[in-house]
Parts: structure tokens; C-alpha cells; sequence
């Protein structure tokens, strides 16, 4: 959550998490997020998507601002590591 949030009751603040809690388990169930989690203390979590398109990760990001405060970061698997470096490695031979 933006530290920078208020609520009037802690219930507002309880009924908004459960709104956002609920959106990303849906995003779940559909296939868009592939993994979540929270820190027991709230102060942070993770989030992994697993997408063709990385406007599909914005898209879904978007509808959680200003309320969240997120860093996104691109992550590569070992597959696309290992194709990336096969052109280093063929350059390096010529």
C-alpha cells in the first residue's frame, strides 16, 4: 500500500485491501499473474507475471496506482538467458 494513503476506518482501509486482494487473485485464476506474496509486517510483496506482451503487465499495474506503490522489474528465464548469450558467444568466435 502508498504509505501515503488514507482511510477514514480501518474498515475502508480493510474493505480496499480485500478489493485489491480479490483483483489479483482473478488475475491469478486467469493465467496473467503467475505467483504473489505479502510480508507479514505489510511492508512489501512480490508479484510475478508471466506474459507474451509486456503491455499486458502495464495494463494490469495501472489499475493499482496511486494506491500501491510497486518497482517492476523484467526478468529473464534461463532459456532466454542461455539464447541471448549464444550470439556473444558466436561473436566472440569470429
Amino acid at each position: 500500500m502508498n504509505p501515503k494513503e488514507t482511510f477514514k476506518t480501518a474498515e475502508e482501509r480493510e474493505k480496499y485491501i480485500m478489493v485489491i486482494l480479490e483483483g489479483i487473485k482473478a488475475e491469478m485464476e486467469a493465467g496473467l499473474i503467475k505467483d504473489f506474496g505479502f510480508c507479514v509486517d505489510g511492508s512489501g510483496g512480490y508479484c510475478i507475471y508471466e506474459v507474451k506482451r509486456e503491455a499486458d503487465v502495464f495494463t494490469s499495474l495501472r489499475q493499482w496506482g496511486p494506491h500501491v506503490v510497486y518497482e517492476a522489474r523484467q526478468v529473464f528465464t534461463i532459456e532466454q538467458l542461455l539464447e541471448s548469450r549464444k550470439g556473444n558467444v558466436a561473436q566472440a568466435g569470429n
